[in-house]
């Protein structure tokens, strides 16, 4: 499955936007995993841009793969779906604006 998921970028890390002491390589064909109830990312890659993109000045937007079995939190049924997975794949970094 693809979600979507805004992060800040610094240098060639990615940043995570709750937690600044998790970064991971900016890379696609990474594997990113973070603690507690995992990757937060959405399935809808407008529901992402609106509600979480232009809290930074440098951001990029990724598109992430993972298995729906990885999904340790929220429902991909609900209107504006977001989930916690326990790990994706980086498929895609599209630098914002």
């Amino acid at each position: 499955m693809l979600g979507y998921k805004v992060m800040r970028i610094e240098g060639d890390r990615l940043v995570s936007g709750a937690d600044s002491r998790q970064s991971f390589p900016a890379r696609k064909g990474s594997t990113i995993r973070m603690l507690g109830n995992g990757v937060y990312l959405s399935p809808n890659k407008q529901y992402v841009l609106t509600y979480y993109s232009g809290l930074a000045d440098d951001e990029v937007l990724l598109t992430l793969e993972f298995a729906e079995a990885d999904i340790r939190w929220g429902n991909l049924t609900d209107r504006e779906a977001e989930v916690g997975v326990s790990a994706v794949k980086v498929v895609k970094l599209e630098p914002l604006d």
